[in-house]
């Protein structure tokens, strides 16, 4: 999970929505898209949760503190973020507080940690075989709120493990065994920086880890 670092000027419609208003209803209209597109922007168009490569056509705007949590806070842009549809409903935003595919994990407060916090990105660490676990050298309880990130998120499902898993090979396979220093700083700027479109590659942090970045 990389950190996103937020937009200091949301989208002023948003404070001009209807008291009351039902979400679904919001998803309707002009100010949903519009909010939804300053999410993909500031978040280089990744998944805030997963890192796959998302648009407008295959995301949506979570809430990652719930709605059902939040009541009356449905427009809270600080709370907002998007999210890929993950799958069949594997993994990701669609996931986390399905009870049905999820019945395992429900939103607590005290694990939950949202991607625009620094700290988020150091609980976990991503290997070269597609799994993701808690990181290294970090304490108890930082370990026990990685894994229940993984659970309650999905990260370890069979379908991103296999798209990490050919992630790695990808990129190992193109810096070969005793890769050019020209090679590596070209993958750095290809792999971890936004394109001119400032959008990025998928799964910058395994691509991070690999590159010893």
């Amino acid at each position: 999970m990389r950190t996103i670092t937020r937009n200091p000027n949301p989208p002023a419609c948003l404070t001009q929505q209807p008291r009351g208003q039902d979400w679904h209803a919001f998803m309707g209209t002009p100010c949903h898209q519009v909010v939804g597109e300053s999410l993909l922007t500031e978040q280089h168009h990744v998944c805030c949760y997963c890192e796959v490569e998302i648009a407008a056509d295959d995301s949506h705007i979570e809430h990652m503190v719930p709605r059902s949590v939040t009541q009356g806070h449905d427009y809270d842009y600080t709370n907002l973020a998007a999210s890929c549809d993950g799958g069949a409903v594997e993994h990701c935003g669609r996931f986390k507080d399905d009870r049905h595919q999820n019945p395992t994990y429900r939103y607590d407060p005290n694990r939950f940690c949202p991607p625009q916090d620094p700290d988020t990105t150091r609980l976990l660490q991503y290997l070269p075989s597609g799994s993701v676990t808690p990181a290294l050298g970090i304490g108890p309880q930082e370990a026990q709120k990685a894994q229940y990130m993984i659970g309650y998120l999905g990260l370890q499902c069979a379908r991103l493990t296999g798209r990490r898993r050919t992630h790695a090979r990808q990129l190992i396979d193109t810096l070969g065994p005793t890769p050019d220093p020209a090679l590596i700083a070209w993958a750095i700027g290809y792999y971890l920086n936004p394109d001119p479109q400032g959008k990025l590659r998928q799964f910058t942090s395994l691509s991070r880890k690999i590159l010893n970045q």
